[in-house]
């Protein structure tokens, strides 16, 4: 067996898996596996990735099999990375073939009830004593990160408000744009003002203003942050997520689609999931290839006043999606260089920090800011 440490790409001709695969590729002395459902198109990417530093194969590989467990344990990876979402609905079989495998696993999830059930393999990957993280993404990883740095500021936390605004060619894979449908219309609990509020999917309607776009009018969306941060910041009374996509008229028809799930004419817009892929691709070049991602906090600061702090994130040339990529990366690294965290199972909050997840993305046009 190759003494080189070897990471397995679950979903790794996927929107996001692609380009983890492309980036880890950079990297020598590592065996990449990708893999896909299609033979033929992990085939394809691992020959386009021959000439890198990295030795890289393919593989066929259904994550839903039963015999995931069996395959992973003869193949012996160092870490898993399951980038095949959306992982709204999805279990744990993934998580648990890597615990079988005694391999480490890292996910990009955005569910917010799978990121958030994620401990019940705690006890279970501590007595196989590997690491098990979820959500290793925008949020919570880099939210997470961002709220630590910030805290220094503060005597205490009262309010944190985060938004994304994807550029608008940006190209959405189905996983992705299953996720958007599936919280359309469909309510969530958010934790405002010390209890919880219930609200609707892309509804809940706010102008966001970038400093570096404008104003971009948003809705609500479900995500970890929303029942995480309550626990993991003391003291908060308030955490909201907006997404602020770039054309109102797709902001105003998700809105309107809200309603009509809210009133039972349409009950799960994700059955649409192609429909509305394909005609995202035919509307794509109607915007800009500008987005960016910004976080507020409210709090009594250390001097005992009110105080406020912003920090922005802009990407331009469709470098947004490198964004929830890095997070996955970044524990991947400290893993293979043997700094990884304790062994368990457990969200992505707090695991790096912003300047580790910014020198990640340092071979891209995206730049981080605080302010004041």
């Amino acid at each position: 067996m190759s003494a080189k440490p070897r990471v397995v790409v679950l979903g790794g001709t996927g929107h996001f898996g692609a380009r983890i695969c492309r980036r880890l590729a950079k990297e020598p002395d590592l065996e990449l596996i990708v893999t896909s459902r299609s033979e033929a198109r992990a085939e394809s990417l691992a020959a386009e990735l021959q000439d890198k530093p990295a030795a890289v194969s393919a593989a066929a590989v259904d994550q839903d099999a039963p015999s995931l467990a069996d395959w992973l344990g003869e193949l012996n990876p160092t870490v898993v990375i399951h980038t095949a979402g959306p992982y709204q609905g999805q279990d744990y079989r993934v998580a648990q073939a890597c615990i079988d495998a005694g391999c480490h696993y890292v996910d990009l999830a955005d569910g917010r009830d799978f990121v958030a059930g994620f401990y019940a393999l705690d006890a279970a990957a501590k007595d196989a004593g590997v690491v098990l993280v979820t959500g290793a993404s925008t949020l919570p990883g880099v939210s997470s990160a961002v709220v630590n740095q910030m805290s220094d500021r503060f005597q205490s936390i009262e309010r944190i408000e985060t938004s994304i605004a994807p550029a608008h060619q940006t190209p959405r894979g189905p996983g992705t744009v299953r996720a958007v449908l599936s919280y359309c219309g469909a309510p969530f609990e958010t934790w405002c003002d010390g209890k919880w509020r219930t609200v609707y999917g892309w509804q809940d309607l706010r102008w966001q203003r970038y400093p570096s776009f404008g104003r971009r009018l948003s809705g609500a969306c479900d995500v970890p942050d929303l029942v995480l941060f309550p626990d993991y910041v003391p003291g908060v009374r308030t955490v909201s997520f907006h997404a602020a996509l770039e054309a109102p008229w797709e902001q105003l028809g998700l809105w309107v689609m809200a309603w009509l799930t809210r009133i039972g004419v349409v009950r799960d817009w994700t059955n649409s999931t192609p429909r509305f892929s394909a005609m995202s691709e035919r509307l794509i070049r109607f915007g800009s290839m500008r987005g960016g991602m910004q976080l507020r906090i409210d709090g009594m600061g250390l001097d005992g006043k009110a105080h406020t702090c912003h920090w922005h994130l802009v990407a331009e040339q469709n470098h947004g999606p490198e964004i929830p990529c890095t997070p996955a990366i970044v524990i991947t690294k400290q893993i293979l260089r043997g700094e990884e965290p304790e062994a368990g199972a457990y969200p992505c909050l707090g695991l790096f920090t912003v300047e580790e997840f910014m020198q990640e993305l340092s071979d891209y046009d995206v730049i981080g800011y605080f302010l004041p």
